[in-house]
Formats: structure tokens, sequence, C-alpha cells
């Protein structure tokens, strides 16, 4: 009996373990200037030291909160690069056509990888013979010089994107099939689906392969011979070994994509993290609000007082007019001409106000967390997007019929009045909210769970090639299988050859017939 105990506790530790990899050495690469994606970041970065893996993270100062057991490296210069570059006062400016906003993030994307790789710490690490790493875990983004990391440490390349999907992201997973759908830019791009803003979108994004190819790479090449020493095609080689790239997006949030198996979908990772509470006076204002609650909120990274009033007055006219009670996430103490029904926090337990029954409907700018946030909660949205990936983000949740935008460009408090009733009002809008929420939450594995288990896999398989479709292994007429449109267009091409030719001999036939009267009637001759 003891000996087939002692054999049960082993076999059972034997399953339980059968998936779990040796402890890796991992390196995280997360240059983000804002505070919203480190929300996605670090219960990700919890969950792999949890499974035993040593993990170091590079990241601006301040951003990411000390963590016990993961070794933070910060670099103070990445928080001064962005500056050099942007004056917030003239943001605007750089937002005029996605060529000067190209310029722009160029700039910035190799001011972020000089101060990394300059970095006195990571210079230290670098040299330092007895550091080693399995893997690295970096931002899908035009930083190509920190790719080198891979090489240098002959460890796994693995993508984590916080944001969203655009064909650049599709790109280093191998799906490099040419795509009208999301691009890098949204400036002057077209949201709807006609055949002529299609064409326009190709033309779109092809002049973004340009700007990659002409302003992007060179300048990040150049980073990359010069700390590394390696070659353009070694960058290219990296290039093309992204191994799983885990992504913030899920089908249910509105834009069904045809992945490759390498392109994760882990949307709603943050959520893992306990909700704040709310205080008592927040939840009194909740619980008694007899028509409902609209929360308004810009997000983490925008303040209120940066809003032009062309976008703030409609806001406070609107919500004047309004019998539900509204909560505004705002910094600011006063508000000039607020009316009594606002609700004014300067912090706000955001997913706990969206999980209140009586909130009826959220307005936001539709970042990505936020979004992600309405859906798991099933509320309603009115979108007032502004710049990056927030227009893209709040255009498909209007497709799937969950929300309404509006251009901040011409803003007005009669428009915003009856947007806001019809999003209230319209049970369509809200019961679609709870179809997606019902969705988004049916899965077989929670996404924190699935992007630890790619992880993981990532790990037990560093030779990926049997999950990557590489356009070097594969011929442009097997791609596309322009050999079975060339078969089937030679033998409609016979068909249509034979046809024009029958059509013609039968035409000059009848032409010369009618010679033939013609030449008769002349010399007056019977026709027999």
């Amino acid at each position: 009996m003891r000996l087939g105990s002692a054999w049960l506790v082993v076999s059972l530790w034997l399953f339980s373990n059968f998936h779990h990899p040796q402890a890796a050495d991992i390196l995280g690469i997360f240059p983000y200037c804002q505070p919203s994606p480190f929300q996605v970041v670090r219960p990700y970065l919890i969950a792999l030291r949890n499974r035993g893996h040593k993990i170091t993270v590079i990241t601006p100062m301040e951003m990411l909160d000390e963590i016990e057991g993961i070794e933070q490296i910060e670099v103070p210069m990445l928080n001064r690069r962005i500056q050099d570059v942007v004056d917030f006062d003239l943001f605007d400016d750089f937002f005029i056509n996605k060529w000067s906003e190209s310029l722009m993030a160029s700039t910035i994307y190799r001011n972020m990888s000089l101060a990394i790789l300059q970095d006195f710490s990571v210079q230290r690490m670098l040299s330092d013979k007895n550091v080693r790493f399995d893997m690295v875990i970096l931002e899908p983004s035009h930083m190509d010089a920190i790719y080198g990391f891979a090489e240098f440490y002959n460890a796994t390349l693995m993508g984590f994107s916080s944001v969203y999907t655009d064909w650049y992201t599709e790109f280093l997973a191998g799906n490099s099939a040419p795509s009208v759908y999301d691009p890098i830019s949204p400036i002057g791009y077209s949201l709807d689906n006609s055949l002529m803003s299609m064409f326009c979108n190709w033309v779109y994004i092809t002049e973004e392969i340009l700007l990659d190819r002409l302003i992007y790479r060179p300048s990040q090449l150049s980073i990359f011979k010069e700390v590394f020493g390696y070659s353009a095609k070694k960058l290219d080689d990296l290039r093309s070994s992204f191994s799983v790239i885990l992504i913030n997006n899920h089908f249910s949030m509105g834009r069904v994509r045809a992945n490759v198996p390498n392109v994760i979908e882990v949307g709603g990772i943050h959520l893992i993290e306990p909700p704040k509470p709310c205080d008592e006076d927040l939840q009194r204002f909740l619980d008694e609000a007899e028509y409902g609650v609209i929360y308004f909120s810009m997000g983490v990274d925008i303040m209120v007082k940066y809003l032009p009033l062309d976008i703030q007055q409609p806001l406070l006219k609107s919500f004047a007019q309004l019998k539900q009670k509204v909560i505004w996430k705002n910094e600011l103490s006063t508000i000039p001409n607020k009316s009594d029904n606002i609700y004014v926090m300067s912090k706000t337990p955001q997913r706990r106000i969206l999980e209140h029954p009586n909130v009826r409907l959220f307005i936001t700018i539709g970042g990505i967390l936020s979004v992600t946030e309405a859906i798991d909660s099933g509320v309603p949205m009115l979108g007032l997007p502004l710049f990056f990936d927030q227009i893209g983000n709040m255009h498909r949740v209007q497709q799937a019929g969950m929300a309404m935008v509006l251009d901040t460009n011409s803003l007005s408090a009669e428009s915003l009045t009856s947007t806001i009733l019809e999003l209230i009002e319209n049970p369509k809008y809200a019961a679609r909210a709870k179809n997606m929420s019902q969705s988004f939450r049916d899965r077989p594995m929670s996404p924190l769970d699935t992007a630890v288990w790619w992880t993981e896999y990532a790990l037990r398989h560093p030779d990926v090639r049997h999950i990557r479709l590489n356009e070097d292994d594969i011929s442009f007429m097997r791609y596309y299988r322009l050999e079975s449109l060339l078969s089937i267009g030679l033998r409609f091409g016979f068909i249509i050859g034979l046809v024009t030719l029958l059509a013609y001999k039968l035409v000059q036939k009848c032409n010369r017939k009618q010679e033939r009267v013609r030449v008769f009637r002349l010399i007056r001759l019977p026709i027999k």
C-alpha cells in the first residue's frame, strides 16, 4: 500500500510538472512613456516570476512599480529623450499628416534605442560575461536596434504588443500578406469598406512600407551596427526570427483577424488585477442614481486641462441638459459652470464604476484598456477619439454595434446630447454590449494563463519555424496560389480566344458576302 501511495504521489507530481519548463532567464524591454501599458505588463511579469523564471526588465524611470523578485534597470534618459523631440504645446502640429508624424516617430524611436543601449547599467550588463538570457521579450515596434539583444545572448525573441496590431506586427510575425486594414498611423486612413476606400488604403499602407524602408530602418540600422557590430543581413534575420507575439486584443472586441499560429490574442490580460473599491461618497452617488449614471474619462494619459475649450464647453452644456448623473474623471478641483448632476474625481476606480448596474454609458477617448474594460462590463460607449490607436479602437466597437463615435473637431452640445440619448434610450446598444461581454469572457483559458502558456511554449521550442510563415520559405507564386490562378486563366483564355476567333471568322465571312453583293450590283448582273 505504501509503495502504491508513493507511486501515485510521484505520478501526480510528474503530471503537474510535465509542461513546466526549467526556470529561464528572461529579459523584458518595455520603454513605454505612458503608465497605461504597464497595467498590462505588470501582471504578466508577476505571473512569469511566480512560475519560477528569473525576470530582468528595462524600463523608464518610475513607470513600473517595484516588484519583489524582479530586477529592474531604470533608464533615466528614456524619460528625457522623448521630451527632447515632443513639445506638448505644439503636439497637434506633428499630426498634420503621416509623413510629419513618421519623421517625429523615427526620431523618438532612435532616441529611445540610443537611451537604452548607451545606458551605463545596460552597458555593464552587456559586458558582464556571467549574464545570460534564454528569452528577450519586447514591444514589436520600430526599435529594431534593440533586437540585437536576442542575437547577443543567443536568446529566443518574443513580442508583446500592449496596444494594438498593425501591418508591421504582422510582418514580424511572418504574416506579410498585403492588407487594407490596420495602418500604423490613422491620419488620412479611410474607415469605410467601399472599393475606392480599400484601394486608397492599399496605397496608404504601401506608403507606410516605404516609410519603414526609407526612414525607420536606416535610422535603426546605424545604431544596430554601431552598438552590436552586426550587419544589415543580421538585422533582417532578426526581424524574421520572432517566435510568439502576444497581442492585447481579442476577436470578440469587434475585429476578426486572419492570424498566423504564432500571433496569440490575450486581450484583457490586465483584468486579473483586483479592481479598486469605491469610497462611500462615490458608492452612494452610484446607488442613488434614479435615472442611471454616465461615466466620462479621458484615460490616465491625458489631462482635462489640455483639452481645448471647444471640447470642454459642449460637454458641460450637454451634461447640464441630462437627467442622468455624470461621473467625470477630472484632475481639476473646480470646474466653471459645473451643473449639480456632475461628480468630479481626480482618480476613479474605473472598473468598479463600469461594473455598477446603474452605469448606462461610458464616454471615452477609446484607449485600448478602457475599451477592453467597457466590453468586459457590457457598457455601451460614446467615443471621442483624438489620435494613435483610439480611432481604430472606437471604429471597431462602433461597427460591432455597441458604440457611437463623434468627431472632436466638430463637437457641439446638440450632437452630444442627441447621441447620448440615442445610446441610452435605444435598447439595442445595451443588448449588443452584453452579448459582446459574454463572448469576451467565454474562453478556455484566462488571457494571463494563455500568455504564460505560450511564453513557456516558446521557451520549450526555440526553433519556431513550424509556427511561422516566412516569405523566404515559400515563393510568391505558391504563397498566393498563383499557379492555380494561372491554370484557370489559361483555360478561360483558350475559351475566350477560341470564341473570339470564331466570331472573327464569322464577321469575315459576312463581309465577303456583302462585298460580292456590292460588286454584282455595280456590274448589273443577276445574283445566282
